[in-house]
């Protein structure tokens, strides 16, 4: 599965840039908490989660008794995991399909609808100005459905929030709450547990290697990986992250992600992991929920072999060029403007990097040691083939 880019203004020269890997199991929610990812420093441009407006004025939110939400299940499409919403309406109004966790549409905005369609409709808004979405494209009426990336195993609300034509709320909705049952754990899922070294060559060619634990995020789904670099904040907590079960193939998938944003004297950074990939001579970093890496497993389950995944750079006049992932890396991500990225480690191993089984333990001193830091949960999205990516900049390869 491929997922199509646009590059931001630090690579003017191209248009767009194309990510394959064996699968694409990232689609269970944005690089941010808050439904959308903000502006990055060196990128070619994006919205501010819930900006772009503020609260309609008198408006009020009533049941509409038309609409009625049903949750219909998983289901394969396009070789993804995705479960199905249906709308079905004996009116002519249009709404929005859109799912939320019982958790975050509680701690996010107090169980209010009207805070949540507020937020709905700004990060929408902002898409249609930017000229990524229409809202034709947006709404449904009468009988509709959505396929979202498949959710995770919890409590879920699904909501029709009504909108004009315009894209304006009419103060109308439908919810309906609904569970996600996790899975038993498959043989193939349980193959990936325990205590890994994983290791490969940095760019002066020297032979890096960590000691990893993955232990179970959720059946046949995720793993919480610790150890990577290894990494850890400013207090000396370690950071772990989620890499995803790929149920068709067994695969081990790696995926940028978001930690938390920290303050230094010079100002706030987002601690990030993310892609690097070389172009021109020079390394760059993608500052977005896109995959990275596939891990390969033998057949005996006591090695692997972990690939980055390929980029091709479409060119202005149609030439491309084709190259990939070389390295994941842990990164301070300044939020101001202009500001410098910094890495933890500047010699992290290149791709491909080579896993071998050590033991089922996944308990470790590191982890008894200190507390944990986890990569942000990333919300629901609905499923798209193609990813727009306007998060590029220069690594300098610099640490703090």
């Amino acid at each position: 599965m491929k997922a199509i880019m646009r590059i931001g203004s630090l690579l003017a020269a191209s248009l767009m840039l194309l990510v394959s890997c064996v699968s694409d199991p990232f689609m269970d929610g944005p690089y941010r908490p808050g439904n959308g990812s903000g502006t990055i420093p060196g990128g070619g441009g994006g919205s501010t989660p819930g900006g772009g407006g503020g609260e309609t004025p008198g408006l009020s939110f009533t049941v509409n008794p038309n609409w009625t939400v049903s949750y219909n299940g998983r289901e394969y499409y396009e070789g993804a995991e995705v479960d199905r919403i249906v709308v079905k309406s004996t009116d002519t109004q249009h709404y929005y399909i859109d799912v939320i966790t019982k958790a975050s549409f509680q701690d996010d905005f107090k169980n209010d609808v009207a805070s949540y369609a507020q937020s709905l409709h700004d990060n929408l808004a902002a898409d249609v100005k930017d000229g990524n979405a229409q809202w034709s494209d947006l709404l449904g009426t009468r009988e509709s459905y959505i396929l979202f990336d498949r959710l995770r195993a919890g409590e879920w609300k699904a909501f029709a929030v009504g909108f004009t034509s315009s894209g304006e709320l009419t103060g109308k909705y439908a919810v309906l709450d609904f569970p996600v049952a996790e899975e038993k754990p498959t043989a193939a899922f349980n193959d990936w547990l325990g205590t890994w070294k994983i290791s490969g060559m940095d760019l002066e060619g020297n032979k890096v290697a960590y000691t990893i634990t993955l232990r179970s995020s959720e059946s046949n789904y995720a793993y919480w990986l610790s150890g990577w670099e290894p990494a850890q904040s400013e207090d000396e907590t370690n950071y772990e992250f989620e890499v995803f079960f790929n149920k068709e193939n067994h695969h081990l998938e790696f995926n940028s992600l978001y930690f938390e944003t920290v303050k230094f004297d010079d100002g706030e950074y987002e601690v990030c992991l993310n892609g690097n990939y070389k172009y021109n001579g020079k390394y760059y970093y993608v500052n977005e929920d896109i995959a990275l890496a596939d891990g390969i497993i033998s057949d005996d389950g006591k090695s692997a072999q972990v690939i980055g995944c390929g980029l091709t750079l479409e060119m202005q006049g149609g030439q491309t060029f084709e190259t990939q992932f070389t390295s994941m890396q842990m990164m301070y991500v300044p939020v101001a403007e202009g500001g410098t990225t910094y890495v933890f480690n500047t010699n992290v191993p290149q791709f491909p990097l080579t896993m071998e089984w050590i033991s089922a333990s996944t308990d470790t001193p590191q982890t008894k040691a200190a507390g944990t830091r986890l990569s942000a949960p990333r919300k629901a999205r609905r499923h798209e083939a193609a990813r727009v990516v306007r998060h590029v900049a220069p690594n300098p390869n610099q640490a703090r």
